[in-house]
């Protein structure tokens, strides 16, 4: 059992001071912050309804998923890290407007007029110094930018395409969709339906995500917006589909010995052969700290000592501001 404590000592963790905007020359901005330290997430996403990856179109009025051919053998389902960043970043916000909301008792526009000057709005009102902007990164013309701190990767399927992908000649065949006009008094007729691949409830996605200079309050607000993430959707239809299971299996103060590539290889073997070798007592995959010494890494039950940390480190954020 890994001691929270450890993890608060001066110097693993970044301080939540470093997400207080400064103003300089009558300019307002993130204060620049170089800790050297990182955290490493790392688990597993179960599709637990229809998902569309970013994907492109096909011949006329059809949609396929993004797959890669041969890769370890196996052509995958693609899950880019731009759309889980994106899904992630907007949960995060939410997460954000809700416990500004119930801490300060007001709207949080109010409340983010007068901590930011501005209402900060995803994609295009970013206020360059809210924390969702400091972790997430922004760039607005005029205002300078903030660099994302919180890394993704592009993640795959473990089940092959074939099996995971319900697409013409397969069992489900493309799913079949009908596009609303404005006329409603107007039949619609073949020319306003669409098909669209999907990959199928049940699908794993193992996932490696990084948090450069990382406060704790970053790393529980990130847990929490996962959970957010899932049940709102992932993908090009997430308002109905796309929704997902997420399994966090390490959180580490080191950079992973290991990829994608190598979780996929050890998930050669069925699901299971993967997540054992995360939850069992057995030899666990390495972590090693980028500065040097030993990592810190907090396994299974054990991460949800860092959710509960989420409502003391934002108060300490918000009295700060």
């Amino acid at each position: 059992m890994t001691d929270l404590t450890a993890w608060k000592k001066e110097g693993i963790l970044a301080p939540v001071s470093q997400l207080i905007p400064v103003t300089r020359d009558k300019k307002t901005s993130l204060p620049p912050h170089y800790t050297q330290q990182l955290v490493t997430i790392v688990g597993l996403k179960t599709t637990t309804a229809r998902f569309m990856p970013v994907s492109h179109e096909g011949d006329s009025n059809e949609t396929y998923v993004d797959k890669v051919d041969n890769l370890r053998g196996v052509s995958r389902a693609e899950f880019i890290a731009r759309k889980l960043k994106a899904t992630e970043r907007r949960a995060h916000m939410r997460l954000f407007r809700e416990m500004t909301e119930k801490e300060t008792g007001k709207e949080w526009q109010t409340t983010f007029q007068n901590w930011f000057k501005i209402p900060c709005e995803i994609p295009n009102g970013l206020c360059t110094v809210c924390w969702n902007d400091s972790l997430f990164g922004s760039l607005e013309a005029g205002k300078g930018a903030t660099f994302s701190r919180a890394r993704y990767f592009d993640t795959y399927s473990i089940e092959s395409s074939n099996d995971c992908v319900a697409q013409t000649g397969s069992e489900e065949g493309m799913a079949v969709g009908n596009t609303v006009g404005e006329d409603l008094a107007k039949g619609r007729g073949d020319a306003s339906l669409h098909y669209y691949e999907y990959v199928k409830a049940g699908t794993h996605f193992p996932f490696i995500t990084i948090i450069e200079s990382p406060t704790l309050l970053d790393i529980a607000g990130l847990l929490h917006a996962i959970t957010l993430a899932d049940l709102h959707g992932h993908g090009k239809y997430s308002a109905n589909h796309g929704k997902f299971e997420t399994e966090v299996w390490a959180v580490s103060t080191g950079v992973p010995r290991f990829s994608i590539l190598n979780m996929l290889d050890w998930a050669a073997d069925g699901v299971d052969s993967l997540r054992d070798r995360f939850i069992s007592k057995g030899e666990r995959p390495l972590f090693e700290a980028p500065s040097g010494g030993t990592p810190l890494t907090l396994w299974e039950a054990e991460i949800d000592t860092l959710r509960g940390e989420l409502t003391n480190t934002f108060k300490e954020y918000i009295s700060l501001l």
